[in-house]
């Protein structure tokens, strides 16, 4: 028997409800689309910080970043793990949907992972502190200029 799909930024809310019950947050905005693949997403809103959960094409992100700061000048939940857990590895692991899943399933395991890691290894940023900011930057010029470069280097390989 198929699962029934619920609303995608209500599960958002309910596994990241720490940051609304601990830390002080409250949902500034959130959508589901189910006509669009079941994307969604959620904004919550610190006094300080902004964090976006987003659900597109079952692959959940996030986005964290100075409530003053434009969006689109947030940082990756990446480059965040990235200084406070350079150790953990790969941040965004996307399960694949089987016989034994739905995407569902996918999608809490993902809301799970994350919002565990969020919980457990970014206190700072949860109380509102930006003092790694700068530090934070850095680790995402890095990243960036290594994927640029992977990727012409992957064009010069086509050429040949």
């Amino acid at each position: 028997m198929e699962k029934t799909v619920s609303d995608r930024s209500n599960l958002i809310v309910q596994y990241f409800s720490f940051l609304v019950d601990k830390y002080e947050f409250v949902v500034q905005d959130k959508k589901y689309a189910p006509e669009v693949m079941g994307n969604a997403y959620v904004v919550f809103r610190s006094p300080n910080i902004g964090i976006e959960v987003t659900i597109d094409r079952n692959q959940v992100l996030i986005a964290i970043g100075e409530q003053s700061d434009q969006r689109k000048k947030w940082f990756d939940f990446t480059d965040v793990m990235r200084y406070f857990s350079p150790s953990v590895g790969e941040v965004y692991v996307f399960p694949d949907k089987t016989i034994d899943n739905t995407w569902e399933d996918v999608i809490e395991i993902q809301l799970q992972r994350l919002s565990s890691m969020l919980r457990d290894s970014c206190k700072p940023i949860l109380r509102g502190e930006l003092w790694m900011k700068e530090d934070i930057a850095n680790i995402k010029r890095i990243r960036k200029e290594n994927m640029f470069r992977e990727f012409n280097r992957a064009a010069k390989d086509d050429k040949k």
